[in-house]
Parts: structure tokens; C-alpha cells; sequence
């Protein structure tokens, strides 16, 4: 069974005629792979959290991909103008991530401090945390997500195979090196490797 996507996308842009999107990408995956999806625009941080409690409700355990698509600051992503740390994040999903992937597919919010990541998938008992450590290029980035959010199918979410799902990700990663794209495992956590 396909592992659904479950994507919150923030305004990309102050121009509301501005028609960028992720949407495309995850209708590729639907259209091609099978790949179910659940898409949401979101201004404000209170629709965000709103989001985000929907998310953790049993009847979406069939989406354990939380593909976040916002701009971002280094640990933080941009809702508006405000940012929404790391740390934020996971307190509003503590707890709730087991056998999840999130990806943060935001500028510079992976530029973070290891003990946050480190924190964050201990909080939220996620198996990864992935996405950007610096400033991406739209385009370069949307062909790697839909890369990666495609490979994301081919194996199992569990702490067994989660090993998998890192190599899988950094063997892509290494035809977009621009992108400086990074994948933090709970396995990682465990060990104490970055």
C-alpha cells in the first residue's frame, strides 16, 4: 500500500497572483505512483497547528509523510513573517510520529544545532527528520522532492528498515550536492552519528 503525503505549504510569495506551488509535484506522484496525498495552503500559524492536530488523528495514519513546504530560517520555518521553531514543531507533535517521516523542504531550517534535531526526533519519535541547511534553488529542489518523495515508497517505514531509507536518501542526495540536502535518523539518535 502507498504511503500517502500529507503537505502543508505556506505562501511563497507576498503576491497573491504568484502561482507557486508544490501541488504539482504531489499530483505527479498520485498520477504516477499512486501516491495519495492530502494538500493544505496555510497563513497562519494557528492553521498551521490546526493542520498539525488534524495530521496526528488515527484516520490519517495512512499518511505518514508530513511534507512541510514553507520558507525557513536556520531551525525554524516561516509562517507570514513569523518564524515557527524546531522546537515548537515537535511540541505539538510529541509523541505522535512514530513510523513517520517529516520533511522540512524549507531553506536553511536543517542549519540546525545537533542537539535540536537530536531533541526534536526524541520528542516526536519520528524515524527521520530531513531537508535543506541552507538556501535551495526552486527548481533544483522541487526534482529532488519528487525524487525523494517517490523513493520514499520502495521501503518499509519501521526502525528496522530505516537504515535503508538514509542510504536511499543520500544516494539521491549526491546528484543535487547544491542543494546541501541532510537526513537525521532515530537510529542516528541512538548512536549518536549525525
Amino acid at each position: 500500500m502507498a504511503k500517502g503525503i500529507f503537505c502543508l505549504e505556506g505562501l511563497w510569495n507576498n503576491n497573491l497572483k504568484h502561482k507557486s506551488t508544490v501541488q504539482p509535484i504531489l499530483d505527479m506522484l498520485e498520477l504516477n505512483g499512486g501516491m495519495k496525498y492530502i494538500h493544505h495552503d496555510v497563513a497562519t500559524i494557528s492553521e498551521f497547528e490546526f493542520y498539525l492536530r488534524c495530521w496526528k488523528q488515527p484516520r490519517y495514519r495512512n499518511f505518514p509523510i508530513l511534507y512541510l513546504a514553507f520558507h525557513g530560517e536556520n531551525e525554524a520555518i516561516l509562517i507570514g513573517k513569523k518564524c515557527y521553531t524546531l522546537n515548537q514543531l515537535s511540541t505539538i507533535l510529541v509523541d505522535s510520529c512514530n513510523n513517520s517521516i517529516l520533511f522540512l523542504a524549507s531553506c536553511s531550517t536543517l542549519n540546525a544545532n545537533t542537539q535540536s534535531v537530536q531533541n526534536f526526533l526524541k520528542r516526536t519519535g519520528a524515524l527521520a527528520l530531513c531537508g535543506y541547511k541552507k538556501r535551495v534553488n526552486w527548481m533544483l529542489a522541487a526534482a529532488f522532492e519528487l525524487l525523494l518523495l517517490s523513493s520514499f515508497q520502495e521501503i518499509e517505514f519501521s526502525c528496522r528498515a530505516i537504515g535503508k531509507i538514509k542510504k536511499k536518501a543520500i544516494s539521491l542526495e549526491k546528484l543535487f550536492k547544491e542543494l546541501d540536502f541532510t537526513i537525521i535518523t532515530k537510529k542516528d539518535v541512538k548512536t549518536g552519528n549525525k
